[in-house]
């Protein structure tokens, strides 16, 4: 049965999800299957960007969380040249908030990740669901 959800509460998740990721929270790109649920990363995936944010994530708003590209920061140096599959939302200490599809799931992303580039992150915002 399919819950539908108005847009204070999805507005709500955002904000629980910014909330929970806390201050340093990152974003962490990986190749390979995803994992399922929360499960650990394992030797299949591999770690291409770990971008890593200021005192939040972004704000919530209208059901989504917009994100701070400017507060974010990388290693491009770091950066492994493969196209991504999906994302985890961490907290600073590395526990992982949420799971993301990239490509055809949660978020679209073209390209690849590349060495010595930064991952740009213009107008990155994350819409919760109507329905779950």
């Amino acid at each position: 049965m399919a819950t539908h959800l108005r847009t204070s509460a999805r507005t709500g998740m955002a904000q629980g999800i910014i909330t929970d990721a806390g201050a340093g929270a990152k974003l962490k790109v990986y190749n390979g299957t995803r994992p399922a649920a929360l499960d650990a990363v394992s030797g299949g995936n591999t770690l291409l960007a770990t971008i890593t944010f200021g005192a939040t994530i972004g704000t919530a708003t209208s059901g989504a969380i917009d994100w701070d590209e400017a507060g974010a920061t990388q290693n491009n140096a770091s950066h492994v040249s493969v196209t991504p599959t999906f994302a985890d939302i961490t907290t600073s200490a590395d526990a992982v908030v949420a799971r993301l599809d990239l490509g055809s799931g949660s978020w679209t992303m073209t390209g690849t990740v590349a060495t010595g580039q930064n991952v740009t992150l213009s107008t990155l915002s994350w819409v919760m669901p109507h329905t779950i």
